[in-house]
């Protein structure tokens, strides 16, 4: 009768009779036939668990679902140690023990199938003892506590058995149980077992992560979604805004400016006084630029206004022209675009380019403003980069006055491209985007 205990280690060193045997060995004790047969078992033994290990990170490869991966594995096990059933064992994290799908030599009306069995972190039952101390004792091919848990729990008709923790590092995730050996099990097909659960505890691990990455990506993928609707709304609700604006300015504030230039050329036309006519030309002359301000700004605000009215290379040359007229900003030029564009895509380029110029007439304080434009990676990208002063990015980009910046970025990145802006002082700046056609 062979009789050994496996501690609660739960690693290759566990004491065996792998152990004893290189024991005696050493201590000179075993005949040459003694060794021979010794050398085989290890020889076994270790040939089972590399097959087992094989087995685990093959099915893993091969992608099936997890009742077929168990089903698939459980049989390679009980081939490797003589069984003609085995179960892996899954503790719920109320500590109830249950069979996991598929348990390989069971047929579908098997009552193992229905076993939900309570264990308790401290239980000294041989379960309690298995599960979380990996402990089990082997004699006469079986362990007779095992049997009769078992048989408690109406799992009838088990002619020997034997179990080992199944752990997933440091967490137990229950046991993998071998049952009916024909020869009776041995201290060695316990080791094997171990060796199996422990691998099989890794593959667990790494669908368990592979699944909390799925939902990772999901929740980040609805984060998008939602992130660009507000973007979407957010665009939206600006343009709604400059409409009003533009409506406004339009509407009102030149209305009455042009009424004035009307008041004041009657005024000019009754006046006989040379020196009042001088100033009433002055007069009108401011007013004059007033009203020539506030046209800018209404081109420069209107929704309408920032969508090309014509074609995309005339709008941005028209852009440039109006800048050169009143800022005295020389452009640099080099679009190459293709012929045919989305409407969306030319209401995006345009606007971030009349977004960059702005900046740069009001900030950059410079002499020449470079524009290049070109179809790249299924898309198109633009560069605008002037000779200005400069300007610390991160200082500015979220800082009133300069909006803009950001408005470029978020606009690119909504359409499903990107936005970098590069700049340092004394250094001027460049303004990058790239937004895809498809």
């Amino acid at each position: 009768m062979e009789v050994a205990t496996l501690p609660a280690d739960g690693g290759s060193g566990d004491a065996s009779a792998l152990q004893e045997a290189r024991r005696l060995r050493t201590a000179g004790q075993l005949k040459p036939r003694q060794r021979a047969r010794a050398a085989q078992r290890l020889e076994k033994a270790q040939a089972a668990a590399s097959i087992a290990l094989g087995a685990a990170s093959s099915y893993l490869e091969a992608e099936m679902d997890l009742p077929a991966y168990f089903a698939h594995l459980g049989e390679t096990i009980a081939g490797l140690v003589g069984a003609r059933r085995v179960a892996f064992w899954r503790l719920a994290p109320r500590g109830v023990l249950a069979v996991q799908r598929e348990p390989f030599g069971f047929g579908p009306h098997s009552s193992i199938r229905n076993l939900n069995i309570e264990l308790r972190l401290d239980g000294e039952g041989i379960a309690e003892r298995i599960v979380f101390r990996d402990e089990l004792d082997v004699a006469g091919g079986t362990c007779k506590e095992l049997e009769d848990f078992w048989s408690d729990n109406g799992l009838t008709g088990i002619r020997n058995a034997i179990a080992v923790s199944w752990p997933a590092g440091d967490r137990r995730i229950g046991a993998l149980a071998a049952y009916d050996s024909k020869r009776g099990f041995t201290s060695d097909d316990a080791w094997v077992l171990r060796v199996a659960a422990m691998a099989t505890g890794l593959v667990w691990q790494y669908r368990e992560a592979e699944e909390e990455l799925d939902v990772t990506v999901e929740r980040l993928e609805e984060a998008m979604v939602a992130r660009r609707h507000l973007l979407a709304n957010v665009a939206a609700g600006g343009d709604e805004a400059r409409r009003r604006f533009a409506s406004a300015l339009h509407d009102d504030s030149l209305q009455l400016l042009t009424a004035a230039e009307l008041q004041l050329e009657r005024m000019r036309n009754d006046s006989a006084s040379g020196q009042q006519l001088a100033q009433l030309n002055q007069l009108a002359a401011t007013i004059k630029k007033v009203e020539d301000s506030l046209r800018r700004l209404l081109t420069n605000v209107s929704a309408e206004a920032l969508d090309p009215p014509v074609g995309l290379h005339e709008a941005i040359r028209d852009r440039l022209e109006s800048m050169r007229v009143h800022s005295g900003i020389e452009p640099d030029v080099d679009l190459r675009l293709p012929d045919k564009l989305p409407d969306d895509v030319k209401s995006i380029v345009f606007r971030n380019i009349t977004e960059a110029l702005t900046n740069v007439e009001k900030h950059a304080h410079a002499s020449r403003v470079h524009i290049a434009t070109a179809a790249i990676d299924g898309g198109v990208v633009v560069e605008v980069s002037d000779d200005g002063t400069g300007f610390v990015v991160d200082e500015c980009l979220y800082v009133p006055g300069h909006l803009g910046l950001l408005a470029m970025k978020e606009r690119a990145q909504l359409a499903g491209g990107w936005c970098r802006i590069v700049s340092e002082p004394g250094a001027g700046a460049k303004v990058e985007f790239w937004v895809p056609t498809a």
